[in-house]
């Protein structure tokens, strides 16, 4: 009866996948609705998004040429479309995520195009619903930071690469690539292991040709390239290159060199970001593994894409060794792409082996499925139900707004500054008196102290906190609370419900 019934599944199976199109579709609406959703959630701009935003929206174009303040560091061309959608559109978070989802939901589809040229049948299905339901996808479809655009230059430049793959490629081929990377460049930092990746895959297969028509027109690419990085240098790369505080920042995430220096990194680094970007932490080395065999996979059906891949990867691993690109968190979702391509042909290939035995071949698609889909459905789904808030300030303000008196004082961590000072205008804070923390107050918490000492006498002082800092046992909002209770009485504690902003209403003055 159980065989019966897994044969009867096996066979439904086959005939969804003749409807692959129609599968296609489905995936494609669910990763659009979730990203749309997400976007739609309207939270408020978090630290990070303050930061940026606040260069955006108080700078003129010329100004967004010149050093970011608060350390931040953005490709300019991003920069350029944001601060187009805040002149046309007005300041607020949905204006300014609204580049952001767009190449969201533009990656999808190109995504889509990609695997068709590396992937079939299974193998697309599942890689194509990993990118859908990929948390990280989703989340950065709504943030107002370059990532998901690094995402979208690498599915397109991979896309565009296929032409010049090809074996008699068109000198409008080298045309139309060259203008891609050059704008490519300006849109996303990764561009660039991307086309030296690309470009020296290009060098290999035309040298081994021996087509040297096509080996001048790669290498007077790269010549362009050169030149037009040299010039984005001078502009931003310069200045980033040069802030010791996102240096010292990304330090753990840099390729140890010489190589055996710490030969533990690689094992650890390896498990942080399979864990992290494909949302799977259940034994994340053997998803490597299912990588590795799919790059073997690739190298036999698609030598020239398994080629870039690798040699992707290994431009910006020596970028990384150089200390000049960390590899680590959000700054290698670029990387996401080529990961499920990966995965996706090592099911493809176990699939079509174990076609003959259609019930085994049934169940270790559905245990595979199972395995790498159930982590990222459910994050997803969950948002999706009930979105997270945060760093939700809008209420505080909101509520602040509304009970805030003449000569009332303010108190800022430091990590509620950005998004208070982007928001305060809106809400008329602007002109009230503040006093804020600084991040030189983390290093030595006696001086956070002093500035709330310096609020000794005010009857009425408000303390807003967001991104409260935490580090090696020490709590700003714990540290900062237990000294205004010695010196002063607390009268009001507002919360928003799932956020992590915090407003208090404490009385200072004399007893």
């Amino acid at each position: 009866m159980k065989t019966s019934t897994l044969r009867t599944a096996s066979e439904n199976l086959k005939r969804f996948l003749m409807r692959e199109n129609g599968a296609v579709v489905s995936v494609l609406l669910i990763g659009f609705v979730l990203r749309i959703r997400q976007y739609l959630t309207g939270r408020s701009l978090w630290i990070d998004e303050a930061m940026l935003a606040l260069n955006i929206v108080n700078r003129d174009v010329a100004g967004l040429f010149k050093p970011l303040d608060y350390d931040q560091g953005t490709p300019l061309g991003f920069l350029m479309i944001e601060k187009f959608f805040n002149v046309l559109l007005g300041r607020n978070e949905l204006v300014l995520r609204l580049f952001p989802l767009m190449a969201g939901l533009a990656s999808l589809w190109l995504f889509y195009l990609l695997l068709t040229r590396t992937n079939s049948g299974v193998g697309l299905l599942i890689a194509l619903a990993l990118f859908a339901l990929n948390p990280r996808l989703v989340y950065y479809s709504s943030e107002v930071k370059q990532y998901i655009v690094d995402v979208a230059v690498t599915i397109g430049l991979l896309l565009m690469a296929e032409n010049l793959f090809s074996a008699h490629p068109s000198k409008k081929d080298f045309i139309w690539f060259t203008l891609a990377g050059l704008l490519a460049l300006w849109f996303s930092h990764p561009a660039l292991f991307v086309l030296a990746g690309i470009g020296l895959t290009l060098v290999l297969i035309y040298f081994q040709r021996r087509d040297y028509p096509s080996l001048r027109f790669a290498l007077g690419m790269g010549i362009i390239w050169v030149v037009n990085l040299a010039l984005f240098y001078i502009l931003a790369l310069k200045d980033l290159q040069q802030n010791n505080f996102i240096h010292e920042y990304w330090l753990d995430a840099f390729v140890p060199l010489p190589p055996w220096r710490d030969m533990g990194w690689y094992a650890r680094n390896i498990n942080a970001n399979i864990s992290l970007q494909f949302g799977t932490s259940y034994f994340p080395l053997f998803v490597f593994g299912i990588m590795l065999l799919g790059w073997v996979l690739l190298w036999r059906s698609k030598r020239e894409y398994a080629l870039a891949f690798a040699c992707i990867l290994l431009v910006a691993m020596a970028a990384s060794s150089l200390q000049l690109y960390p590899l680590l968190e959000r700054m290698i979702l670029f990387l996401i792409p080529i990961g499920l391509i990966l995965i996706g042909k090592t099911l493809e290939a176990l699939h079509q082996r174990l076609n003959m035995r259609p019930v085994l071949n049934f169940a270790i698609m559905f245990a595979f499925s199972l395995y790498l889909l159930y982590a990222p459905f459910t994050t997803s789904w969950g948002y999706f139900l009930h979105p997270k808030y945060y760093e939700h300030i809008r209420p505080a303000l909101a509520y602040l707004q509304e009970k805030v008196r003449e000569g009332d004082v303010l108190y800022l961590s430091y990590g509620a500054v950005p998004a208070f000072r982007f928001y305060a205008p809106g809400y008329g804070l602007d002109s009230m008196r503040t006093e804020s923390g600084e991040r030189a107050d983390y290093q030595d918490p006696q001086l956070i102290q002093k500035r709330l000492d310096g609020l000794k006498g005010q009857r009425r002082v408000w303390v807003l906190m967001s991104h409260v800092y935490e580090q090696a046992g020490f709590n700003e909002r714990y540290f900062v609370l237990a000294h205004l209770d010695q010196i002063g009485t607390k009268i009001r504690e507002i919360r928003e419900p799932d956020t992590s902003v915090y407003l208090f209403f404490y009385n200072l003055g004399t007893p």
